[in-house]
C-alpha cells in the first residue's frame, strides 16, 4: 500500500496595522485563503479583483458595499453570512464590531490582480489617518 503526502496548511502573517491583521493560509494545488481579523471601526478594501472571489464573516458584524451596477450598495453581514464578489466589482467592509473574515478567489496564489476603486479607497484612507 503506496502511502500519500499530507498536505499541512501554513499560517503566515502577512500584515498588520492598527486595524488588525491579514494571515495567508497556504492550501494545496498553489491555493491559498486569506484570514482577517478586523477590530470594530475598522475599513478595508476598496477594491475589485480580476477574479472571482468568496468572503464569510467567521465573526462579528460588518457593513459590506459593493458596486455590481455602479450604484452602491451596503448590506449589515454577520456571522456566517456570505458574499460572492464577481471579478471586476468594487467591495468594501466596515466592520462594526471585532471580527474574523476568510476570503477565497477562485484563482492560483499569486495569479490574480487587485484595483483600487479610488472613491471606496479614498474613505479606507482617510479612516486610517483619524
Amino acid at each position: 500500500m503506496a502511502s500519500e503526502k499530507i498536505f499541512t496548511p501554513v499560517l503566515k502573517l502577512e500584515h498588520s496595522d492598527a486595524r488588525g491583521e491579514i494571515y495567508s493560509i497556504a492550501l494545496p494545488d498553489n491555493r491559498e485563503l486569506m484570514l482577517l481579523h478586523s477590530k470594530a471601526g475598522a475599513l478595508r478594501g476598496g477594491h475589485s479583483h480580476d477574479v472571482d472571489e468568496v468572503v464569510v464573516l467567521l465573526s462579528g458584524k460588518m457593513k459590506y458595499s459593493k458596486i455590481p451596477d455602479l450604484k452602491e450598495h451596503v448590506r449589515h453581514m454577520r456571522q456566517g453570512d456570505v458574499s460572492y464578489n464577481m471579478w471586476g466589482e468594487p467591495h468594501m467592509a466596515e466592520f462594526e464590531e471585532d471580527s474574523w473574515v476568510v476570503e477565497y478567489k477562485f484563482a492560483d496564489k499569486g495569479s490574480w490582480a487587485q484595483t483600487d476603486y479610488e472613491p471606496m479607497r479614498e474613505r479606507v484612507r482617510a479612516s486610517s489617518r483619524s
